[in-house]
């Protein structure tokens, strides 16, 4: 089964924002085993939208349409479906008592406007909004089966949770999903690391791809989940081939395994002055969430504040650093090289600091 993700409001094409929804979604039927056929973003106009479905519906069994549920003059979204679908929009008394269970205890006054977010396709299925006004619903139609959701991340996340998540698992009973292996190294080039991978995989037919995220090289094998038996001794090469260069293997997270390692001391420090602000970049989004009643700072240079684990790197020289970890009587430390020696490669050397600096904190944890 594959899936499409159409994304419909004028803000997404004219830069005003990211089609965040899009990647959000296809990350959850990815870990359900579907995969996503394409994404499709267009702007509030009807013949643009029905022929986008038309388009999204040649290329996926299973579509998601994100947007244009909202109770303004340019919230059309439904009523393209009905046109699309040949179902007569019907009013749902119910979605309109939501409105106002929403609205009323806040001191909104609820306005005939907001009544044409409770009109649906015949035959559809409401979903209930527990974080907006507007409803999301579900449709077959066209040989399809259709999720229109709003547009707001938190409330697709909330009708995700409150619904589709559980029809989406009963539905992949029984099928051969689709998975993926990843390694991620570091150290080694994109065009170095494709071709020891593909050294390892003469004559394997199998899905390859490499895509690289600063200082890594991502490698990524995927096939049906059937296949996983012939393709162990497959996986077994390459992990082999990159024994040297890998660092995490399917999608762990450096910054997030640090953070939850830290969580269990009282106050961390970390003196930075090696990674401009890369290391402060990748690792205060997880601190946040994971240290919130704990002690801990960032620092370009010494702090003299008592902490139970002390995390340092600094410059050596120009293409190499000192990084150390203190943690109560106990101290480990070592110089790591950088295998970038150009002068244009300066922030590349940065970058590549701060994760191995990160790597060997990890392991000394």
């Amino acid at each position: 089964m594959k899936a499409t993700v159409l994304g419909i409001g004028t803000e997404l094409v004219d830069g005003q924002i990211v089609n965040k929804n899009a990647a959000w979604i296809s990350e959850k039927l990815k870990n359900l085993g579907l995969t996503t056929a394409l994404h499709l973003v267009v702007p509030d106009e009807r013949k643009l939208i029905s022929e986008a479905l038309d388009f999204c519906g040649n290329y996926g069994d299973l579509m998601f349409v994100t947007g244009g549920l909202g109770p303004t003059t340019d919230d059309f979204t439904r009523e393209v479906i009905s046109e699309w679908s040949e179902r007569e929009l019907k009013f749902h008394e119910g979605s309109w008592q939501h409105i106002k269970e929403r609205l009323e205890p806040r001191g909104y006054v609820v306005k005939e406007i907001q009544r044409q977010q409770c009109y649906y396709p015949e035959g559809a299925r409401v979903i209930k909004n527990n974080e907006g006004t507007a409803n999301a619903f579900y449709l077959e139609a066209n040989g399809k089966k259709i999720f229109v959701l709003p547009g707001p991340p938190r409330e697709i996340e909330a009708v995700w949770k409150s619904e589709i998540n559980t029809w989406l698992e009963k539905s992949v009973e029984g099928l051969d999903p689709y998975i993926t292996r990843h390694w991620d190294t570091i150290g080694m080039g994109e065009s170095d690391v494709a071709t020891l991978v593909e050294q390892a995989l003469a004559n394997v037919n199998v899905d390859k791809g490499y895509r690289v995220h600063l200082p890594y090289v991502e490698v990524k094998l995927s096939y049906f989940k059937s296949q996983e038996e012939k393709m162990r001794v497959h996986i077994e090469r390459v992990t082999e081939a990159l024994k040297d260069l890998t660092v995490t293997r399917d999608q762990q997270d450096v910054p997030l395994m640090l953070s939850l390692a830290l969580k269990n001391y009282d106050s961390v420090s970390v003196q930075d002055s090696a990674t401009g602000q890369f290391l402060i970049n990748r690792m205060m989004p997880v601190m946040r969430d994971f240290m919130t009643e704990k002690s801990w700072s960032f620092s370009s240079h010494a702090i003299n504040e008592e902490s139970t684990v002390r995390l340092l790197v600094k410059p050596k020289d120009e293409h190499s650093c000192f990084v150390s970890i203190e943690r109560g009587n106990k101290k480990f430390s070592d110089i790591i090289e950088a295998p970038y020696k150009t002068m244009p490669m300066r922030e590349r050397r940065a970058q590549y600091f701060a994760e191995m600096a990160m790597i060997f904190w990890l392991r000394h944890l």
